[in-house]
């Protein structure tokens, strides 16, 4: 008998993918002995590659403009792929689009469709009036349960370990350091001036600024070093999964509401997540006991004195992290 094909959909980039991955997993251990095929993007393409969750691993190149070729070429793939089942982890307009590519704009037959997420009509759709109203999470809960899985497991980074053989960094990890992820989040960013103002606030706690970024930030680690001499930029250097070794010895992380804060977070460092008005916590925020956020109106609004004070707080079941 042939194994039963389950497309599982996560495009939108790292700061959806990383708290998508207990979903993934509750997929997962729902589906013993079934294929797995995960779609995503180029941003989770190579981390998602190690994911020990899914058979195959495909990149939707799409989403970022209009490519006949390539959308061709994934409209293909997934006409040619007979899925018993797909659970759509994005629910956005792309998702739609993506549905349309694989079924069609005129079929009738939508109750038919086995697809797990926001497609009306679909045999298991999760059509909730307060889900604009809920957490990322709870989403995926709720849709899961729709389709038959009744709990979903927190999301895990246990098994990066075993992917680090090596890593090499130009400072010991046993030293005091903490994680500055200046990737921007919705909002206007930081200046580089006040990551230099959180490198000073850094050197005067003993901290050394690790700076870790998607794509390198010269502007803001000229300002840390010139504030904090012991300031290590490893931006666009590395993979993911170092990054994960590295928050697991990280004293804290900071930043603003990125994927690498997620990526923090997960990983079970302390992380304090900076927010401003042009994203909601209560829908998208890093959850977790290591977890702190600081929201004001602007990201200009929270000083570098309140970050350290975060970071310094008692963390639930320990000790202050400095």
């Amino acid at each position: 008998m042939t194994a039963p094909r389950i497309l599982v959909i996560s495009t939108s980039g790292l700061a959806r993918f990383v708290p998508a991955l207990g979903a993934m997993a509750s997929i997962r251990a729902s589906h013993q002995g079934a294929a797995l095929t995960l779609l995503t993007g180029p941003e989770t393409a190579a981390f998602a590659s190690t994911v020990p969750y899914f058979d195959e691993v495909w990149t939707d190149d799409t989403a970022a403009g209009w490519d006949l070729p390539h959308l061709l070429n994934l409209r293909r793939r997934l006409r040619a792929a007979p899925f018993d089942r797909v659970y759509d982890l994005d629910c956005d307009r792309h998702s739609a689009f993506l549905f349309r590519l694989m079924h069609g704009l005129l079929r009738q037959d939508r109750g038919a469709i086995s697809w797990s997420g926001t497609i009306p009509g679909t045999q298991l759709a999760h059509i909730d009036p307060r889900r604009a109203a809920m957490h990322l999470a709870d989403c995926w809960a709720a849709q899961l349960k729709v389709a038959g899985i009744p709990a979903t497991l927190r999301p895990d980074l246990s098994w990066v370990a075993r992917y680090v053989k090596s890593f090499t960094l130009p400072f010991r990890m046993t030293e005091p350091f903490v994680i500055v992820a200046a990737t921007p989040g919705a909002g206007t960013p930081w200046t580089p001036a006040q990551y230099g103002a959180l490198a000073a606030a850094l050197a005067a706690e003993g901290q050394r600024p690790v700076l870790v970024d998607l794509k390198p930030r010269p502007e803001v680690a000229e300002a840390m070093a010139d504030h904090n001499p012991a300031c290590i930029d490893l931006s666009g250097k590395g993979s993911l999964n170092e990054l994960i070794l590295l928050a697991w010895a990280a004293t804290a992380a900071v930043g603003p509401d990125n994927g690498i804060m997620h990526l923090t977070s997960v990983a079970g460092c302390r992380s304090v997540v900076l927010y401003d008005q042009a994203s909601d916590p209560a829908l998208v925020g890093q959850r977790g006991t290591t977890v702190t956020i600081l929201r004001r109106p602007r990201l200009a609004d929270i000083p570098a004195a309140e970050i350290i004070a975060a970071i310094k707080g008692q963390p639930a079941g320990g000790r202050p992290a400095i």
